[in-house]
């Protein structure tokens, strides 16, 4: 016996280290994007970096307050499907239909291919767009009110046959609008010719349906007791999937695919030892599920979901944990363009996100945009503000460009995380266009195909969650003090980014060269009418055409011993003089200013600056930095970006005729 023992304290250590060799193994079996880890999978790694990731953020009152709002939000294309018009003119609706469909018809023919991987011809799109009218249609039809059975997807015309831009990429298909979840509620409109697709409305979009996947209700209050139901009385789906069980004596309701974000009414008052699809429902969720008579009428039968699904009683809580939870849980699914593939686009996925907290924000990024939330622009944003930004954004935000959004998730070690479902990228390998076509983290040092990296390219944050409530306020970043000016500047190519990905240069000092640069470009770039006469200033050199302007429009002179000093360090004073005269030169009245004696250092300004100081402080470009002028002082590129937008704002000259 105790030799026993010994042998398995000696090979114990061996024991444990075969274990820690295979750890990262099977860590190795799946990939991640450069300076992603296994670990960052975990929604617990990023809950741990919050500050306070269980503090709710919105309770589900103040949740049905903001929905209320986003449905009154021009813009957001979410609508009150409960208080919608009970009737409508079906012929004026086929014509509204027909006029849609005969431009998205327009918009893909001559580059979309079908089934058969040959072009579209325009009979095809014809025949679409026939089927669109509803040849039953009366002056005033009734709404009808429809139930999803079945995971779908809107489509953009009534037809089965795919919209590709690629004859070898089924898993891309243009038909595809929106996902469409187990139990969403639907306004059907029109029946197609063929009788096979429904013209229906969901919360925020609206397309064609396949019949089949929809069951219509007896009447509105049918409909609405299948959907509009109090939190606690919902089973949400927070996972990527989870299914009904499976069961031979009840077909309608096995192996139902959920996706993330279906809500079911929850089954109580079972009585003792009562069967659920022929069992006992112990360890398993008892929901009502929608199932489509023969006739195509609407009813609800009880079905099992186990305890082990992603699921919640009721809505999530919104906190950011819960927020991480829910953002990850899909990890590594099929991107699903439209809703396709039983996936989700990048867009489709941020707002499938928000659902499982009861939030209904608009489909796409430019429906949510408008909604009354924390948000900023961050259109021609140098970088450096942005990471500024970035710094303080919550676990949640989601963050867009065009093409694309995703959600954030934090800043490790100097990066910025993000998840999102990805259609393709450049190869962080090879360099080359990838199809990614998953949901995946990864940094904003990922580049489109362009070569544009992701954080370049950023031009909008915003937080669902951050709504504009009385009396809630957020931690949530804010502009900085030359954001105005800078925008200006990048936006109009007056004082232009140093580099593709937007970086301004915060806080480096302006040359001459530069000055002159700036000048010339805010001018209209004129040509000059003599060559440049500045030795330091060659053919090919970055500034020329603006340092022979600027010297011929007399708006900034060179040394005496003829060079410019293109590289030379500018100061506040030498900068103001420039623009003064620049002003001139543009035929600007200059007024001299109120004087400088409110500033402590005035007697340090230049005699030959002074009438420049004067009229700048005058018409508030400069308003000096805590009483003091600093006329010898660098000025920095923000800074006279903030000049140059304060001097774009002064009231124009008439012209004299």
């Amino acid at each position: 016996m105790y030799h026993r023992s010994a042998t398995l304290r000696r090979l114990l250590p061996a024991l444990l280290c075969v274990l820690m060799l295979c750890q990262p193994a099977l860590a190795a079996g799946v990939s991640y994007m450069p300076g992603v880890t296994a670990e960052m999978s975990d929604p617990a790694y990023w809950a741990a970096r919050q500050e306070n990731p269980r503090e709710i953020i919105l309770t589900q009152e103040e949740i049905q307050t903001v929905n209320a709002g986003i449905i009154e939000k021009s813009g957001t294309m979410v609508m009150d499907l409960k208080n919608a018009s009970e009737t409508f003119n079906g012929p004026a609706r086929n014509e509204a239909i027909r006029g849609s469909a005969t431009a998205d018809a327009e918009y893909y023919s001559g580059w979309i291919y079908g089934a058969d991987g040959e072009k579209i011809e325009w009979a095809g799109f014809q025949a679409m767009i026939d089927n669109c009218i509803d040849p039953r249609a009366t002056a005033e039809m009734p709404v009808r009110y429809g139930v999803a059975v079945k995971r779908t997807v809107l489509q953009v015309f009534p037809s089965d046959c795919p919209l590709m831009d690629d004859p070898t990429d089924p898993d891309f298909d243009y038909q595809s609008l929106s996902a469409v979840c187990v139990n969403d509620p639907v306004l059907i409109y029109l029946t197609s010719a063929d009788g096979k697709y429904y013209m229906a409305r969901s919360r925020d979009c609206s397309g064609w349906l396949p019949v089949e996947d929809v069951a219509l209700c007896a009447d509105k209050d049918e409909w609405l007791s299948a959907w509009d139901l109090p939190s606690e009385k919902l089973l949400v789906v927070y996972g990527n999937k989870a299914y009904t069980d499976t069961s031979n004596t009840h077909p309608e309701t096995a192996r139902r695919m959920l996706t993330q974000g279906t809500a079911l009414e929850l089954v109580d008052g079972l009585e003792a030892d009562q069967l659920v699809t022929n069992r006992s429902p112990y360890h398993n969720y008892v929901v009502w599920l929608p199932v489509r008579r023969d006739d195509g009428s609407y009813e609800k039968q009880m079905a099992l979901i186990p305890e082990t699904a992603k699921v919640s009683v009721g809505y999530l809580p919104l906190t950011p944990e819960n927020i991480a939870k829910v953002s990850l849980a899909c990890l590594g699914d099929v991107y699903g363009w439209g809703g396709m593939l039983d996936g989700e686009d990048c867009s489709g996925m941020v707002r499938t996100v928000y659902s499982c907290f009861g939030l209904h924000i608009g489909r796409n990024g430019t429906w949510q945009w408008p909604a009354d939330m924390e948000k900023i622009d961050m259109t021609d944003m140098s970088v450096e503000e942005k990471r500024l930004i970035l710094d303080k954004l919550p676990l949640g935000a989601a963050l867009c460009f065009s093409g694309h959004e995703m959600i954030y998730l934090g800043k490790v070690d100097g990066n910025y995380y993000v998840v999102s479902t990805v259609s393709s990228i450049m190869s962080p390998d090879t360099g080359k266009l990838l199809r990614t076509r998953g949901v995946m983290i990864n940094t904003l040092d990922v580049k489109r195909a362009s070569g544009l990296t992701w954080l370049g390219a950023l031009n909008q944050a915003f937080m669902p969650c951050y709504a504009k409530l009385e009396g809630k306020t957020y931690d949530f970043p804010s502009l900085q003090w030359y954001h105005d000016g800078v925008t200006y500047c990048m936006a109009n190519k007056i004082l232009p980014a140093l580099d593709i990905d937007g970086t301004f240069g915060i806080g480096r000092t302006v040359s001459r060269g530069e000055l002159a640069q700036a000048l010339w470009n805010l001018a209209g770039q004129p040509a000059a009418g003599i060559p440049c006469a500045f030795d330091d200033v060659p053919e090919g050199h970055a500034a020329r055409d603006a340092v022979s302007w600027a010297a011929e429009a007399s708006v900034m002179i060179g040394y005496d011993d003829k060079t410019f000093g293109p590289e030379d360090i500018l100061t506040r004073q030498q900068a103001v003089t420039a623009l003064l005269r620049f002003a001139r030169s543009q035929g600007l009245s200059v007024e001299a200013g109120a004087g400088l004696d409110g500033f402590r250092d005035a007697a340090g300004v230049s005699g030959y600056a002074r009438e420049a100081m004067e009229w700048a402080c005058g018409e508030g470009l400069i308003v000096g930095n805590g009483g003091y002028l600093l006329p010898n002082g660098s000025l920095t590129r923000e800074q006279l970006a903030t000049i140059l937008l304060r001097y774009s704002k002064l009231p124009a000259q008439p012209t004299e005729n």
